[in-house]
Order: structure tokens, then sequence, then C-alpha cells
């Protein structure tokens, strides 16, 4: 894989022995480079990491929507936004909250009508939940 980013060396200690063997015969036999494999484990570790956080902040978005209905209903017709848990504004149009959430890197924003119904929601390019 080709890469524009600068590659580092590292040392990686308390790896066992016995695991280093197998990914070294495992990167060889793929005819890729241990560097390469550890390199790309460590990309997708790292992505699945934030994945896992994503989805924990979507959860307490939807948590916090659903438990204060209530209190958010009684903004009809206006628009807010969710996030981090709580409630980040409310505003007179969709285009205005949508334009406060862009900073944040998970939120709902909603015109309030009827309670929303849970869908797919899209996140940025290529994520999904």
């Amino acid at each position: 894989m080709y890469s524009v980013v600068p590659k580092k060396n590292i040392l990686i200690r308390d790896v066992d022995e016995l695991v280093y063997r197998r990914a070294k015969a495992a990167a060889a036999a793929k005819g890729i480079t241990l560097g390469s494999a550890v390199g790309d484990a460590l990309a997708g570790w790292a992505k699945e990491s934030e994945d896992r956080e994503l989805e924990s902040e979507v959860d307490a978005n939807l948590d916090f929507i659903r438990s204060s209905w209530k209190k958010i209903r009684s903004n009809k017709g206006k628009a807010v936004v969710v996030s981090g848990g709580r409630l980040r504004g409310v505003f007179p149009s969709y285009e205005q909250a949508r334009q406060a959430a862009a900073g944040r890197k998970v939120a709902i924003v909603f015109t309030v009508d009827k309670k929303p119904v849970e869908r797919e929601i899209e996140f940025g390019l290529d994520l999904e939940v």
C-alpha cells in the first residue's frame, strides 16, 4: 500500500516470541513485510476503536432524545442539535442548526414535529450506523 505519510522505525516491547514468529511467517507468505502487516493491524485497531466511540456517542444522543422528548417537543417547528448526550441548541431553521452542528464529530439535527423515527444515520462521506 502506497502512503505519502512518512514511515517511522519503532520498537515494540513485550511481544510474545511465538506470536512474532507466526506473524512474520504469515507476512512472508503474503509477500509483505512484517512492518507493513503491523501497520495494517494498527490502522485497523485504531479505526475499530474510533468506530466504537462514534457508536457510543450516537447511542448517548438517542438516549437523551428519548429521555427528554417531552421537553424537546416544546420546541415544535424549530430545529434542535443534540450532541455529546445533551441538547446543544434550538434554532429557528434546520439550516442554522446544521451549521451549528458542523464542527461536532457526532450530532443529531432535526426539526421538532413528532417523535423522530429511528433510521440509518449518515456520517460524513462513508460512515453509517
